[in-house]
């Protein structure tokens, strides 16, 4: 999205922490005390140090609040003072970082929403919403909204969960999307399918956050209760939090039909889809606005979607006519949708081609960055 605002005519920098997401570890050759400097793609990026920590409710607050003022207080420094700051979250907190540095900078700042929080948090689990931050997080929430310029949303559900808690607030639909060029024939390699491995298939694949939204237990559950006579297997790569205990029920429960791979790097994604014949996207429960963008991935590689969940990602995959929808937690049904794909590959080259359609149209990334370009322009 940021090259596609340099496109556009915008100069566009980039203030973020050294790299630590999602294992909680600084990645291998960053120097966990030292700023870095450096070119991602066009963009300059300016990365500063804080204590990373993806477990626990007082680590991730403290590892949010270190970056809060790692940010606040390198920001002026090292970056060129922008017309504009754009912010993402959640995190939450950042918000202590964006006030300090739009008023440092005497610049507006634009919210862009990913997740409702703590709503969201509530919702998996991660906090009781008796916990006395809760309250004090909400408050955060709405004044964050109210004294944004303007906030964006990936999701009619974002949107309308930010002007319940701020009316006047300016707000604008930006959905995630995808560059569907860089899944056109061609991008199947070698590599990738001696990754995925040589057992027979179809092969279902799920690429992105072993987190505790993702509900991806449900692979697991489906995958022992399919017949022994039915091929198919699951490969699910990434990491995150629930990662370890995947492993252990695959390795204990012995099933055989699920393989775990280490995350991997975004350019060896499209060659990884290409040697896959559907995608499977879970959710854990219904969590407002929340879309997986992993889907628009899937939909530009062409693969048919089994999409477990409520709500606007499920709404969003059968509008495009690209896959099927099941809800949390029916493994019945869950069991069906995947038989269906596995025995009838004209209805997964069906399903295939209406994603890879919405991909270049709807979903098109070049298109939703004109968008924000003019949303951002329209603030400025």
């Amino acid at each position: 999205m940021g090259e596609c605002l340099i496109d556009r005519g915008w100069a566009v920098e980039a203030l973020t922490a050294l790299p630590n997401y999602p294992t909680g570890h600084i990645f291998a050759g960053y120097n966990p005390l030292r700023i870095r400097v450096e070119q991602i793609g066009r963009i300059r990026t300016v990365r500063v140090p804080m204590w990373p920590a993806n477990h626990g409710i007082v680590k991730r607050l403290v590892s949010h609040l270190t970056f809060v003022a790692a940010a606040s207080y390198h920001g002026p420094r090292f970056v060129t003072r922008p017309d504009l700051l754009l912010v993402e979250s959640p995190p939450l907190f950042i918000l202590y970082a964006a006030w300090r540095l739009a008023g440092h900078w005497r610049c507006p700042y634009v919210l862009n929403v990913s997740d409702l929080w703590p709503e969201s948090a509530v919702r998996i689990g991660a906090v009781s919403h008796t916990h006395p931050g809760v309250r004090f997080a909400e408050r955060l929430e709405r004044r964050g909204y109210e004294r944004a310029a303007g906030v964006t949303a990936q999701s009619d559900g974002i949107v309308q969960g930010v002007l319940a808690r701020a009316p006047k607030t300016k707000t604008c639909i930006i959905t995630n999307g995808v560059d569907a060029s860089r899944f056109a024939d061609g991008a199947a390699d070698i590599a990738a399918k001696k990754l995925l491995g040589e057992d027979p298939g179809p092969i279902f694949v799920f690429a992105g956050l072993f987190g505790l939204a993702q509900g991806l237990d449900q692979v697991l559950d489906v995958a022992k209760r399919l017949p022994t006579d039915l091929p198919g297997r699951f490969v699910l790569i990434g990491d995150g939090p629930v990662r370890e205990r995947l492993a252990m029920r695959i390795r204990d429960e012995q099933i055989a039909r699920v393989r775990l791979l280490a995350a991997q790097p975004r350019e060896r994604i499209p060659g990884i889809l290409a040697h896959a014949d559907a995608a499977i996207v879970t959710l854990g429960m219904n969590i407002p606005g929340a879309v997986p963008s992993k889907i628009y991935e899937a939909m530009a590689a062409a693969l048919p979607i089994v999409i477990v969940a409520h709500g606007e990602p499920r709404e969003r995959v059968l509008h495009a006519k690209c896959g099927i929808g099941v809800a949390p937690g029916d493994l019945r049904a869950l069991e069906e949708a995947v038989t269906r794909l596995i025995r009838d590959p004209d209805m997964r080259h069906e399903l295939g081609r209406n994603g890879r359609r919405a991909a270049e149209t709807v979903y098109d990334r070049s298109r939703i960055a004109a968008a924000l370009a003019d949303f951002l322009e329209s603030i400025t």
